[in-house]
């Protein structure tokens, strides 16, 4: 029987995954959360190009590209005998999503979309209909424009979504095309008219949608 204590403890287990969740919208972001985690938990970060000295019974953990991290326990008698055996456990940072392309304007039938790369086994029909966000990691100038820096970036909103067919015109058994069916609509058309020069006021403050991306 599921009683109350156990019912709380769900909750707050339930809570952390979610928090996990909705702080690892890209596979960047989800290492970066991870870090975070073992940090606080007191694991120690280590780089690969470094000697490493492990001590007994410690924690720690090592990234690679801000896509891929790896985080160990030492055993009580580390440095002191051979390693004998040990345990793995890995899973995926990344999972099924759509990739910006790298150019990712288009215009067809009086709507701006976003050209994009579908990555992984996805059940795409199911990201129809839904907001989108737009999250990962960009390259920036530094402050003084002397070199490049990447940033991790979410947009924290809706911005984009892709329209299904009405249920009578969308079957399962029908085939679906992912190179045109799959394109995110972010405005029509009309909203480069609305924010194009003729509005002084709005126009200077950057609106124009053609000027976001390329």
């Amino acid at each position: 029987m599921l009683s109350k204590e156990l019912l709380d403890q769900g909750r707050i287990y339930a809570r952390k995954i979610i928090d996990g969740l909705n702080a690892s919208p890209s596979h960047f972001h989800a290492v970066n959360y991870c870090k975070k985690q073992l940090s606080q938990n007191g694991f120690t970060e280590l780089k690969e190009t470094d000697k490493w000295t492990l001590e007994p019974s410690k924690g720690y953990y090592f990234s690679r590209n801000g896509s891929t991290i790896v985080a160990f326990l030492t055993g009580a008698l580390c440095g002191s005998q051979p390693v004998s055996s040990y345990k793995i456990v890995g899973c995926h940072t990344d999972s099924p999503v759509l990739k910006i392309a790298p150019y990712s304007k288009i215009s067809a039938s009086g709507y701006n979309q976003l050209n994009v790369m579908l990555y992984g086994g996805g059940l795409w029909r199911t990201w129809f209909d839904r907001d989108l966000n737009i999250a990962g990691k960009v390259i920036v100038k530094s402050t003084d424009g002397t070199k490049l820096e990447s940033r991790y970036w979410n947009a924290n909103r809706p911005l984009l979504k892709i329209p299904n067919l009405a249920i009578h015109l969308c079957r399962e058994e029908q085939p679906l095309n992912k190179e045109t069916e799959t394109k995110p609509i972010f405005a029509s058309s009309v909203a480069d008219s609305l924010f194009s020069g003729g509005v002084e006021a709005i126009s200077e403050d950057k609106f124009r949608i053609d000027e976001k991306h390329f």
